[in-house]
């Protein structure tokens, strides 16, 4: 029910450096774990299940840390219609590993990382106080189905909260708090949808998850010391030549 003892030290590696990320920024873990679990290998749904178990207890424990910087009134339309948008992802990752080769798949979630990136760099606007319900539906319509999809469902709300006048400790209690309350409802569709065959990527998380919240805590001391634009920037750089490399890859496996 493990995996091996290779496959977890590169799951280790790969996550704790993830969570060093969202230590720092508040986000990304999963934006730079899954791809690089996919191109390492693993399918879509096993790679979505290490991030999902890695995320889930990185972003409780901030939740709890920044609980006070919300209202309760903020999270309830969002949490809401993230739940109600993750079952389709979760189908649509499903439909995806049964009916598309390993070398497809990584491409896909190259393509949807990179889309993910570049609508967050263009699609920043001037902060204001609070954005309509078209656009809050949209955004954590979209975070869901991308939670779903590939636990990768921070992007969004990135997106979201930096359109608006928030501090960023408030900011930062969001991304953590709406994640976590979306974490049991991804966790029993995936089960659902995916069954046992997810059992070996979640206890092998497990094991490593020492590591990982220490990449956190790390990431937090970063996040104090450096510029947080400039680490967003490099951050940024890093995904999207994970990206790239997604993408471009499998073609040179043809010839």
């Amino acid at each position: 029910m493990l995996y091996s003892f290779t496959d977890i030290v590169v799951i280790g590696l790969i996550m704790t450096c993830g969570s060093v990320i969202q230590g720092a920024v508040g986000f990304a873990s999963g934006l730079l774990g899954v791809p690089l679990l996919v191109l390492c290998g693993w399918s879509l749904p096993e790679a979505a299940t290490v991030n999902l178990v890695s995320t889930g207890f990185q972003n409780t424990t901030g939740a709890v840390k920044l609980w006070t910087q919300l209202e309760a009134r903020e999270l309830v339309f969002p949490v809401v219609v993230r739940w109600l948008a993750i079952p389709l992802g979760t189908y649509a990752a499903w439909y995806s590993d049964q009916h598309l080769e390993q070398d497809h798949a990584k491409q896909l979630i190259g393509g949807i990382l990179l889309g993910i990136i570049i609508l967050m760099y263009f699609g920043r606007v001037t902060p204001r106080e609070s954005l309509n319900y078209f656009w809050k539906s949209l955004a954590f319509s979209s975070s869901g189905f991308m939670l779903g999809f590939a636990s990768i469902g921070g992007a969004p709300m990135v997106i979201y909260v930096n359109a608006l006048t928030w501090t960023a400790a408030k900011s930062r209690a969001f991304l953590f708090t709406c994640s976590a309350f979306g974490l049991p409802v991804a966790a029993a569709v995936f089960w659902m949808k995916h069954g046992e065959k997810i059992i070996p990527a979640a206890l092998s998380t497990l094991i490593i998850m020492p590591l990982i919240l220490g990449g956190l805590w790390i990431g937090l001391r970063l996040g104090h010391d450096l510029s947080k634009p400039l680490f967003q920037k490099i951050t940024y750089g890093l995904l999207v030549l994970l990206a790239i490399s997604a993408i471009v890859w499998p073609m040179f496996g043809e010839y």
